[in-house]
C-alpha cells in the first residue's frame, strides 16, 4: 500500500504541475511571452529577438535570461541564437553573463523536472532514442558526460538535462559540471556575436576547438572527474 508520505508527494507533485499548466493558459501574458519568444528562435530571427527583448527596457537583461531558461524545455529550439543575440545588444561581457544564467537555470529546471517525474514525463519532451542513448552514456562516463557534452556544442543541451535526472548524479554534481563545462562555448559564441558575425569560417573554427577540447577531456577524464565528484556521506 501506498504511505501517507507518498501520497502527499503525489500530490504535491500534481499539484505543481497543475499550477503551471493553469499559469500558462489563464494568463495570457505568459502565453503570449512564450509563443513571440519561442518562434523568433525558432525562425532564426536574430532582429526580431533583439526587438523583443530591447522592448521590456530596464528588464530586459532578465527577460534574456528567462527566454534562455524557458528554450532548454522546448526540443528543437536553439539557445545558441539567444547567445549571439545577447552579445549584439549587451556586448559579449553581459551578454555571455546572461546567456550562462539562463542556461544554468535551464539545466537544473530540466534535471529538477527528470529527477521529480520521472521517465514517463520525460518521454513526452524527448524521444525514446536520446534517453536511451544518454542511459548507457552516463552509466559509462558518468559526470564527465555532462562536462564534456556542455563543452562541446553538438549534442542538444536539453536532452543532457533530461538524462542527467534520470541518473544516479547528484544535483551538486550536475549543476557544477554544467556551470564549468557550458563557460567556454558561451564565451567564445558571445565574442563572434558582439557584431552579429555570421562568418561560417569563425563559426566552424570555434566548434573544431570546442570538439578538440571535448576530446582532450575525454582524455584526461579519470583525472578530472575526481574533482567534480563530490564526497558522499557515509
Amino acid at each position: 500500500m501506498t504511505s501517507p508520505e507518498s501520497k502527499c508527494i503525489m500530490m504535491t507533485k500534481i499539484g505543481i504541475l497543475g499550477l503551471a499548466i493553469a499559469a500558462y493558459f489563464f494568463f495570457p501574458g505568459i502565453r503570449e511571452f512564450a509563443a513571440e519568444g519561442i518562434s523568433y528562435l525558432r525562425c532564426r530571427n536574430f532582429e526580431g529577438l533583439r526587438q523583443f527583448i530591447l522592448s521590456y527596457g530596464i528588464w530586459a537583461p532578465a527577460t534574456s535570461i528567462m527566454l534562455m531558461t524557458l528554450q532548454s524545455m522546448v526540443p528543437l529550439v536553439p539557445g545558441i541564437i539567444i547567445t549571439i543575440t545577447n552579445a549584439w545588444i549587451f556586448g559579449w561581457q553581459y551578454g555571455a553573463l546572461y546567456s550562462w544564467t539562463g542556461a544554468l537555470f535551464g539545466a537544473v529546471l530540466d534535471f529538477g523536472i527528470a529527477r521529480w517525474y520521472g521517465r514517463p514525463v520525460i518521454e513526452r519532451f524527448v524521444s525514446h532514442k536520446y534517453i536511451n542513448f544518454t542511459d548507457t552514456f552516463f552509466k559509462r562516463h558518468g559526470i564527465i558526460a555532462v562536462f564534456i557534452t556542455r563543452l562541446v556544442p553538438i549534442v542538444p543541451f536539453k536532452v543532457i538535462s533530461y538524462g542527467s535526472g534520470l541518473s544516479r548524479l547528484t544535483l551538486g554534481e550536475f549543476a557544477t559540471a554544467t556551470a564549468i563545462g557550458q563557460t567556454p562555448a558561451i564565451v567564445l559564441y558571445s565574442i563572434l556575436g558582439q557584431n552579429l558575425s555570421h562568418n561560417i569560417k569563425a563559426v566552424a573554427a570555434i566548434t573544431s576547438f570546442l570538439i578538440v577540447a571535448g576530446l582532450l577531456v575525454y582524455y584526461y577524464r579519470s583525472t578530472i572527474e575526481r574533482y567534480f565528484t563530490f564526497p558522499k556521506n557515509r
